[in-house]
């Protein structure tokens, strides 16, 4: 590959990469402008919108250094404007109910030991539940290969998950995402 189109390579992720940090730059000032001082109304919307038009004014930038240094300063506005005692929805962690219903979620392996006639009145959801179960029975070698291949010889030094390598390729250790339990138990 010649130094053109690897330097191209480059700049497209770095263009991604701060893409990707505008908008969450954004929502976590937005979040913490207005969900902290109980602004409400048309007054959160117009300090969105004058939010906004700060972000639209450099959405085009090309210079990595201005960059940074805007999403150094984006950083440290969304910090010093934090709430004292900021609100915590319930479900989030470090939230009162965060985690309150694992104890009562069920393993995915009971399903195996359903009875027929149970199987039979949710029919669609233990049919994709089969070629789940084929699926990762196909890909499983697979997956563990490129885990062992990708993790570094001291160990994972983070829980983070490697991506899929493929198109239409599945990430490793998907099972757990698609099959986990319901969030609130009945």
């Amino acid at each position: 590959m010649s130094g053109k189109a690897v330097k191209g390579i480059l700049e497209a992720q770095i263009l991604y990469i701060w893409d990707d940090c505008k908008s969450s730059a954004y929502f976590s000032l937005l979040g913490s402008r207005m969900a902290g001082f109980k602004a409400v109304g048309d007054k959160y919307r117009y300090f969105a919108c004058l939010l906004r038009a700060r972000f639209d004014e450099h959405k085009n930038e090309k210079d990595m250094v201005k960059a940074t240094q805007l999403l150094r300063e984006a950083e440290e506005e969304f910090w010093h404007g934090q709430h004292p005692q900021p609100y915590i929805f319930p479900e989030s962690p470090g939230g009162t109910s965060y985690e309150r219903y694992e104890c009562y979620k069920v393993p995915e392996w009971c399903l195996d030991d359903w009875h027929p006639s149970e199987k039979a009145m949710y029919p669609d959801y233990f049919a994709k539940r089969e070629q789940w179960k084929k699926l990762r029975r196909e890909s499983w070698e697979r997956e563990v290969k490129q885990l062992q291949e990708e993790t570094p010889v001291g160990g994972p030094r983070t829980e983070a998950l490697p991506p899929a390598r493929k198109q239409g390729d599945l990430p490793p250790l998907w099972w757990h995402i698609v099959t986990r339990p319901r969030e609130r138990p009945m």
